[in-house]
């Protein structure tokens, strides 16, 4: 395997999946799976090929397979699915379960216990170690990342795969993506940012979300 190659096709088109908007590199990153034994995250291939504004930076191929690779890996091991959440909110206890994880359960919150199938702060403690690693060398070249969510999809960026993504969901949908901003003053904008644009999940079972 030779690496990533090239991120555009001879005419112009990306092959990195990414969208540029402004100074903003926009990337799709779908964050829970419908099934448990399905896999969300990045686009197939994203990892193929470095955006070529990175690479102009000095982002190496190795450093944006390892990125991709990692993030991969916490999707795969940690991150939750639609089913298992409606069954840890609704099942068995349906209503009453529901109202008293939201009041009073600390489903997202990093803590001892976080890596029990119940929790899900492993998976943002693990996102939030993730950003930190990749912002270490982003920093260092002048741009800075966040991975944030959008509820309504509708106030999403125009990434690559947008419409698709949203193609038949309604209003609770959360769309998620991954942005990497470009210059210093685009990276300060972005430093003052939330990752949380329409979710605001104010019941105990948000406490400690970073997605």
């Amino acid at each position: 395997n030779s690496g990533p190659t090239t991120s555009r096709y001879p005419g112009g088109l990306r092959r990195d999946k990414a969208t540029r908007i402004g100074d903003r590199l926009i990337i799709d990153f779908e964050k829970m799976s419908c099934c448990p034994w399905e896999t969300a995250g990045l686009t197939p291939g994203c990892e193929d090929h470095v955006p070529e504004e990175l690479q102009e930076r000095g982002i190496t191929s190795a450093m944006w397979q390892e990125w991709c690779s990692k993030l991969s890996q916490i999707q795969r091991s940690k991150a939750p699915s639609n089913v298992g959440c409606c069954c840890l909110f609704c099942f068995p206890g349906f209503i009453a379960q529901c109202i008293l994880c939201a009041l009073f359960s600390p489903t997202s919150e990093h803590h001892p216990c976080d890596c029990l199938p119940c929790f899900y702060g492993d998976w943002f403690h693990a996102l939030k170690k993730w950003q930190r690693h990749v912002n270490y060398e982003l920093n260092k070249r002048d741009m800075h990342m966040m991975l944030k969510t959008y509820k309504p999809f509708q106030k999403a960026p125009a990434s690559l795969n947008k419409n698709s993504r949203g193609a038949g969901k309604d209003e609770n949908y959360e769309m998620s993506m991954w942005v990497i901003a470009l210059t210093v003053e685009e990276s300060n904008k972005l430093r003052l940012e939330s990752w949380d644009h329409g979710v605001n999940d104010g019941c105990t079972s948000g406490i400690g979300r970073i997605l």
